[in-house]
This record gives C-alpha cells, sequence and structure tokens, in this order.
C-alpha cells in the first residue's frame, strides 16, 4: 500500500533528525530473513527481497506480478491459507531444501507479509520446556521488585547466552537506568548508568510497545534491500512496523558499533499498557536467536510484567489502607472541634502521614498553618497564586526547578510540590512538600555531548560510554501514585465536611434570619403600638397639671412633673427603636451625590445658633462624590453632628470639623469634635444598642450610633472612632 510522501524515508538520516526518523518504512530487511508480500485480497506479488532468490530460486523480477500460488509449493500456500493471519506474527514451520524455516506471515496496511527465518530444530523440546518452567517459577517467587530485576537478568543471560543482559528502566523523561545487570566477569559493570532519551527515540519506543521482542543478528552485516512491483520501493514503501526481520536505522547500527556490540536482542517491559522499560542483551560477537526462543523470551517478559503490576499494586494497596486509616483518624479530629487546620496539623497524626513529604499546610478561609519542614507563610501565599492558574488538573505535582524556575528560593524545603485546591473560586488549598535531593547521576558518556564529529565532519554517535558523574540538585523524591491517591481522598474527605458544615451552618442561618426578622416586626408593631397609650397618660398628666396643679402638694406637683418627662422620654425612645427597625427595613436607593451639599442640608436643620451658639463648625470644601442611599447617610451624619454637639456643649471652645482623609490605606469621610471624649477600649461598646458611656447629664437614649453603624454595614462600609478622654473623638466611616 502506497504511503504520503511524508511518509518517505529521508534521504539522509542524522542525528539532528533521527528522532523523526520513519524506521518502519525502511526499505531493508536483516540479511538472515527474506521477505515477500503480496496484496491481502489479490494476492499479487508487491514487494521482496533481493535475496529472495536463495530460498525460492527465483528473483525480484521473476516473482514480482505474480499471484503467490505461482510463488509458493502447494504444501506452503496450504499451510498458509489453513492459517489465521492476522496483525501478529503467525508462525508456520516449512522446511525449503532440507532446510527448517519459520515462515512468518501477518497483515499491515493491506499487505500480506511472509517473511523466512532459520529455525533452530532442538532436539530435546522437553528439557527446553523443563528449563522454561523452572525460570517461570524463580520469576514467581522473586518478592520484591529489585530482587526480581535481578533474578531475571541473571536468568535470561544463563537461558539465551548473551553477553550481557541489562534490565533498563525509563524514567518520567524516559531517560533509561540500568537497575540491574547479568555479564561476563570480563566485562566492565553498567550498573547504575543513565542513558539519554535520544538513544532510545520515541518511534523506536512505540515500535517496542508492538513488537514486544526485537534482534539485531549481525551488527555490521549489510542489509537487503527490497524490491518493489512498477517502480522504486522508496516512492512506495511498505511499512516494516510487524517484521520480525527489520532491518535498524543507520544512526542505531553506529551506536551499537560504538559500543562494540556484535548483536542484540531487547524485549519491551510493559507495565499497565505503557513502557516501563527494557530488558536489553547485548552478545559481542553475531548472535541469532531463532522465532520461538524470542517467543520465550517475550512470554518470560510478560510474566516480569505481570509479576511487576502484582508487587506494585500489593504495596500500592498497603499504602492506601495505611492512609485510609490515617485519614480516618484525621477526619475524627476535624470533627471533634470542627476545626479543619488543627486537625490536619496538630496532634500525634497529621496530614503529613498521608506521604513520604517533609512538610504539608492547609490554607482554608484566609489562614495558613503548616507542619513539618516547609517554606515560610510569604513563600507558601506565593506558591499558591502561582499554582492556582495551573488548577486544571485535579492533583498539580511539579519539581520546582523544571516546573517553576522563578521559586528557587524555596528549594531546599519544596523543591517538590503537590497541591489540591478545595474550591474552584477561592484559593484553599492543601499543599504537601519534599526536600531537595542532592545526588550524584552518572551517565553513561558525558550527557551534553551526545555526537562528535568524524573526518568528513559529519554528526555521529557518541564512541565513549564511560561513566560520566554529575551531581544534580533542586529534585526531589518523585510523589508516587499512592501519596497522589491519598491527596485526592483526603480533599474529598474536607470538603464532604465543609460542606456538611456549610449545611449546618446555612440551616442555622436561615433560622437566625427568620427570627430576627420577627423580632423587628415586632419591635416595630410594640413601638408603634405604645404611642396610643403613651398619648393617654402624657395628654392626661398635662391636663392634671393645666387644672389641678395648685391644689397638689409638693410631692404630687413632682410626681406629674415625673410623670410628664418620663412619657417625653419614652417617645423618644421609641422614635429611637421605630427609625433603627426603619434601617433593616428600608429599600435602599444608590446614587451619586455631593457629600459637602448633604452636610450643608443635614447642617440646615439642626438647632445650632438655638442650642449651640459658641460651637465653630469647618467643613472641608471638596469632599469627594459618594454613593450610596442619600437619605439613609443623612440620617448617619445627623446622629453624628447631633453626638458631637452634645458632647463639645462643656467644652470652652467647641469645634467640630467634617471632611475625608486617609486611614489605614482607605478614603474615610470623618466627624471630629474636642469633646470629652472616652477611653478607646470602649471601641465596640460604644455602637452596641442602648450603650452609653455617659450619665443622665447628656440626654439620649443610646441608640444613634447603632442605627448609624447598621446603615453603614447595610452599604457594605466601614465605621470606626478613635478617640481619648479630654481630648475629643473622631467618627470615621466610608461606603464600601
Amino acid at each position: 500500500m502506497a504511503h504520503g510522501p511524508t511518509s518517505l524515508y529521508p534521504k539522509e538520516v542524522t542525528l539532528t533528525n533521527c528522532d523523526r526518523e520513519p524506521i518502519h518504512i525502511l526499505g531493508k530487511i536483516q540479511k538472515h530473513g527474506y521477505l515477500i508480500a503480496c496484496d491481502a485480497i489479490s494476492h499479487i506479488v508487491n514487494y521482496c527481497s533481493d535475496n529472495i532468490a536463495q530460498i525460492l530460486a527465483k528473483g525480484p523480477e521473476a516473482l514480482l506480478g505474480q499471484p503467490l500460488n505461482a510463488v509458493f509449493d502447494e504444501v506452503q500456500m496450504k499451510q498458509l491459507l489453513e492459517t489465521k493471519v492476522a496483525e501478529k506474527a503467525t508462525p508456520i514451520h516449512t522446511t525449503i531444501e532440507g532446510q527448517h524455516y519459520a515462515m512468518l506471515a501477518h497483515l499491515n496496511e493491506g499487505n500480506l507479509v511472509v517473511e523466512f527465518e532459520p529455525l533452530e530444530v532442538d532436539a530435546n523440546a522437553f528439557e527446553y520446556q523443563n528449563q522454561l518452567a523452572e525460570i517461570v517459577s524463580k520469576l514467581n517467587g522473586a518478592g520484591e521488585e529489585q530482587h526480581m530485576c535481578d533474578v531475571t537478568a541473571d536468568l535470561i543471560k544463563e537461558f539465551f547466552g548473551y553477553d550481557r543482559v541489562m534490565i533498563y528502566r525509563f524514567d518520567e523523561h524516559w531517560d533509561g537506568i540500568v537497575v540491574s545487570e547479568a555479564r561476563e566477569s570480563h566485562l566492565e559493570s553498567w550498573l547504575g548508568l543513565r542513558y539519554p532519551a535520544s538513544d532510545i527515540p520515541q518511534q523506536a519506543r512505540k515500535l517496542f510497545l508492538k513488537q514486544g521482542v526485537r534482534i539485531i543478528a549481525d551488527v555490521t552485516s549489510t542489509p537487503v534491500h527490497i524490491q518493489a512491483l512498477g517502480g522504486k520501493e522508496q516512492e512506495n514503501p511498505i511499512d516494516l512496523s510487524l517484521s520480525e526481520t527489520r532491518a535498524s536505522s543507520p544512526i542505531h547500527i553506529e551506536y551499537l558499533e560504538n559500543m562494540n556490540v556484535g548483536a542484540s536482542l531487547t524485549a519491551a517491559i510493559i507495565s499497565e499498557g505503557a513502557l516501563w522499560g527494557l530488558i536489553a542483551c547485548h552478545h559481542y560477537s553475531p548472535k541469532f536467536v531463532d522465532f520461538y526462543k524470542r517467543q520465550s523470551c517475550k512470554f518470560l517478559t510478560q510474566i516480569f510484567s505481570s509479576q511487576l503490576v502484582l508487587l506494585s499494586s500489593n504495596i500500592l494497596l498497603q499504602k492506601l489502607n495505611e492512609a485510609s486509616k490515617t485519614r480516618s483518624l484525621l477526619m475524627e479530629k476535624i470533627t471533634k472541634n470542627w476545626n479543619v487546620h488543627k486537625g490536619l496539623t496538630k496532634g500525634s497524626h497529621t496530614m503529613l502521614d498521608l506521604t513520604q513529604a517533609q512538610g504539608a499546610a492547609v490554607f482554608l478561609d484566609g489562614k495558613l498553618k503548616r507542619v513539618g519542614i516547609t517554606p515560610d507563610k510569604e513563600q507558601i501565599l506565593a506558591l499558591i497564586n502561582r499554582l492556582k492558574p495551573l488548577e486544571q488538573d485535579e492533583v498539580i505535582t511539579t519539581q520546582l526547578t523544571k516546573d517553576l524556575p522563578e521559586l528557587q528560593d524555596i528549594k531546599a524545603k519544596a523543591s517538590g510540590v503537590m497541591c489540591l485546591f478545595l474550591s474552584n473560586l477561592k484559593k484553599d488549598a492543601i499543599l504537601w512538600f519534599k526536600s531537595e535531593k542532592i545526588e550524584t547521576v552518572n551517565w553513561a558518556g558525558n550527557p551534553d555531548k551526545l555526537s562528535t564529529l568524524d573526518s568528513n565532519e559529519r554528526l555521529t554517535p557518541r564512541k565513549s560510554f564511560e561513566a560520566w558523574s554529575i551531581q544534580e540538585e533542586g529534585k526531589s523524591a518523585p510523589w508516587e501514585d499512592y501519596e497522589i491517591v491519598a491527596a485526592r481522598a483526603l480533599k474529598q474527605d474536607i470538603s464532604q465536611i465543609i460542606l456538611e458544615k456549610y449545611d449546618e451552618i446555612k440551616g442555622l442561618h436561615n433560622l437566625l434570619q427568620i427570627a430576627y426578622e420577627d423580632l423587628e416586626t415586632f419591635s416595630y408593631s410594640v413601638a408603634h403600638d405604645l404611642r396610643a397609650p403613651l398619648r393617654g397618660i402624657d395628654g392626661f398628666a398635662h391636663i392634671i397639671k393645666e387644672d389641678y396643679f395648685e391644689q397638689l402638694d409638693e410631692f404630687g406637683k413632682s410626681s406629674i412633673d415625673t410623670i410628664i418627662g418620663s412619657a417625653t422620654k419614652m417617645n423618644q425612645l421609641i422614635d429611637d427603636i421605630l427609625a433603627f427597625s426603619m434601617v433593616s427595613q428600608s429599600e435602599m436607593n444608590k446614587d451619586k451625590f455631593s457629600m459637602n451639599k448633604l452636610v450643608d442640608d443635614v447642617l440646615g436643620i439642626l438647632p445650632i445658633s438655638q442650642d449651640y451658639p459658641s460651637v465653630s463648625i469647618t467643613v472641608a470644601p471638596q469632599m469627594p462624590q459618594a454613593y450610596g442611599d442619600r437619605k439613609m447617610i443623612a440620617q448617619v451624619l445627623q446622629n453624628l453632628f447631633t453626638n458631637a454637639l452634645k458632647y463639645t456643649r462643656a467644652v470652652e471652645q467647641p469645634q467640630i470639623t467634617i471632611g475625608f482623609k486617609e486611614h489605614q490605606n482607605k478614603g474615610f469621610y470623618f466627624v471630629q469634635d474636642n469633646g470629652i471624649g472616652f477611653d478607646q477600649s470602649h471601641e465596640k461598646r460604644i455602637f452596641r444598642l442602648f450603650n452609653r458611656l455617659v450619665g443622665d447629664e447628656y440626654e439620649g437614649s443610646g441608640i444613634g450610633l447603632t442605627i448609624a453603624k447598621r446603615i453603614i454595614k447595610k452599604h457594605k462600609g466601614a465605621i470606626a472612632v478613635i478617640s481619648k478622654p479630654g481630648e475629643g473623638s473622631t467618627f470615621l466611616f466610608n461606603l464600601g
């Protein structure tokens, strides 16, 4: 099947483009193999290898364009047609000219691809099966990951006879590290060496996932070209992704030659569908392993992979069980006092016990609590601000050096960070920190010099693989799966507790709101209904005074005056209660207005010249415009002005100043007087209902400032007072 121009193999492959090299359409096979391919439906031969005449007695010129039954004899055709050919190679044992071959057939891209390779007929199949069963038994008996790797390397070396067998594991960046090794005694050890991801580029890793096991029988041999029907194979390439005899990339061959490797076998270690690593076998002379033995290697690798998954699953399950117990203890502490911060960070069990982190923190409702080794408060808050935009992932795990280089100042205590936000809208979060882990990494050769220039000034793969040590900083131990799962589960637990507490508080709030509304309605009704009997008391008291006052003795006269005075005070108190109730019940009509104009209006209705002729009042000429309910703010000003006038009455030169100024980085209107003042410790008390700091010598009910505070709160503003005994008071307010 033809491929588009982008699939064509490049004219020249170099180290600069090898990561994009289409190695599946190389157009060549290894010297030990033979290939013929036909259309899967018509069975017309479209491709065959240059060496096909060695086994079929006919060359490409005679075979291309012919039906497949004209190429194979009757026995081979029958074997082929009776076999259920699929995408993976289906082996057929056949004999040609007395030689045993494995005829390997598979379907790919509309082609039926048939390959031949020599078959080693084992005289003692029973002994081979026993040996294989013994290997499986030993693999199953390995109970720990490193031990399992060591056992696997030893067994495969013994079983297949390669000079060196390595277990090669990929990290998160696809760099590989040799975690286990079995070798001939005269060879230097490569255990612990790290290889850059470019040594096994991504397209090679994808093919390992598809094929599982792969050999290069003779590194130095010349590959065999494939011929195509009706033109050059490069112009109409055949996909060899699933081919058992596919030749290797020239760059990879050069790489192996630089290592003095004569042959190799590589098997993919696949864990949960992903490439965990490779079993890499090297031989220092040509070495061929036939298809059936390669399948045995594939089988053993699958056993290894299954044991690996089982071992990982058991460890994960154990860790999750431990984390579940810890979470239960944490939730018990939290629900005991409904304190998330204390429940997670105090006591014998903390959120730190869920992971291998050295520090942790919880940020909730603007409050931060830490446990263990952590950055300081300001650094954590800056980190939360930096991580919030990354919240698309439920769990954010970072390595600072790679992901957040601008926060290097916290790497000693937090090179690794795991963060979960508890809310989409707020910055509430739980975080764990892993300290910097400085370690020495041994690379196979200088990782900064992965290539060299040859005599023709052409880039070639590096020739030195000696250990090259580099000290790596700014990294922490990685975040393990169980840690991420435990963190996610803790977030769900906390969110559920917050939700339950929110529902409880919401219910109480609703009940309180109803009770509050009922109380205000009741207050309004009582105050309103008291007016009628109070008018009667006041009216009859005045009638008695006017008509019978002279007939009363001194006690009677005093009693009548007391009744009239008390009725007046009670009438004023009723007016204040009604005013207070009306604040909550009234709808606001907000608009822009001039504060200077409003001040003039309010001062104009007060009897200042009559009752307070000596007071001096100064108003700032250009106060900022205000935005709010003009009528309500007038009531605030009237109450503040009345207060200022009242408490400066006894001062020799009373002064009141009205203006606007900055206070605690915000703008406030203010009313300042030089009256009697009060102790600043009573600041909160003075705004409470019916609270007064003076005696009866100063009239009032103690409700005016409460009304002012209620109005300002309704505007979502703030009101405060600054005062000192004998030096006056300054009341400040803004409108939000």
